[in-house]
């Protein structure tokens, strides 16, 4: 089967990578080119060429001689370089471009989606916040055929991995695509024997999932503690989650959270020892791991700056 592939990331390669190994033909690459125009996409290349030949889209293109092309408008005049190569497929994994009508008619079967979440649940572009935020207790990822809805074609396949209480944003997008590189071939050889047949979803059943709010970094201590220790785990691999001490920002790294009941107002310095433990809105966090910025970069708390027991945090 003659395949294009749209995708970015790590998840666009754990879906290529497996192909070119297989017995379809991987025969373009599409790349969002909304935001990388003319002279920066020979940079993009030439970084992926030479730095990362094996581990990006763009690399692995460039070392198997197949043809990248950037999409930034989905019109006949755009897509006519990929409509003269005929593929059979197109396959989308991690992709920023909505696929309209115009493209979803081009190749002779159809599209085909690898979505990081159990669809319905988790329609969207950030799955992985919300899997943390909501305590979920296992993900996966759906492969489904394409319409012009967001997530909502009819499910070809799912996969699911167990979610534990210190997976982050990052390893719940990694295991999402390792079952993707596990799977690609046998969905594309099914596609190729049976065409993009699959099951309805439940729309009753949907949620969707924006990007996440940066104002959620923000900690709110009268939230439960749980909650609190969710937020942390969410960006862990960002900007990290904060608060404020004696006027200056404090970057949570790691916090280890307990439901049980305290009698102080949330914010309220429990215990200031080798770890820092906290009142919330409902049970305590300890504080296993922080960091300031100002006026050098160094692990909170330090002697000369651990808050006192009673002590509020912002």
């Amino acid at each position: 089967m003659r395949i294009a592939i749209a995708g970015s990331g790590r998840l666009g390669w754990s879906l290529m990578a497996p192909l070119l190994e297989s017995g379809h033909d991987v025969i373009a690459v599409l790349q969002d080119g909304r935001h990388t125009r003319g002279f920066m996409r020979r940079v993009v290349a030439a970084q992926s060429t030479t730095l990362a030949s094996n581990t990006t889209m763009i690399g692995l293109a460039a070392r198997n001689r197949i043809p990248v092309m950037w999409l930034d408008r989905l019109t006949d005049e755009a897509l006519a370089p990929l409509r003269m190569i005929g593929p059979d497929l197109i396959l989308v994994g991690g992709f920023g471009v909505i696929f309209k009508k115009i493209i979803l008619a081009l190749p002779k079967i159809g599209c085909a989606n690898c979505h990081s979440s159990m669809l319905p649940k988790h329609r969207g572009p950030n799955p992985f916040a919300a899997i943390i935020l909501q305590g979920d207790k296992q993900s996966g990822v759906t492969f489904h055929a394409m319409d012009e809805g967001i997530d909502t074609g009819n499910i070809l396949a799912q996969y699911d991995y167990p979610v534990s209480d210190d997976d982050t944003t990052i390893s719940i997008y990694n295991n999402a695509c390792v079952l993707a590189s596990e799977h690609v071939v046998e969905i594309m050889d099914r596609i190729e024997r049976d065409g993009l047949h699959g099951t309805a979803q439940d729309h009753t059943a949907a949620t969707y999932d924006k990007q996440i709010d940066r104002a959620l970094a923000k900690i709110d201590w009268a939230l439960p503690a749980i909650q609190i220790e969710r937020i942390a785990r969410v960006f862990k691999t960002a900007s990290l989650a904060r608060f404020r001490f004696h006027g200056r920002d404090i970057l949570l790294s790691v916090i280890k959270a307990d439901p049980t009941p305290v009698n102080a107002p949330p914010g309220t310095v429990l215990a200031s020892g080798r770890w820092v433990r906290v009142a919330t809105g409902a049970g305590f966090v300890d504080i296993v791991l922080a960091y300031k910025l100002r006026p050098v970069p160094w692990i909170w708390p330090t002697r000369w700056s651990r808050p006192r027991v009673g002590e509020r945090l912002e």
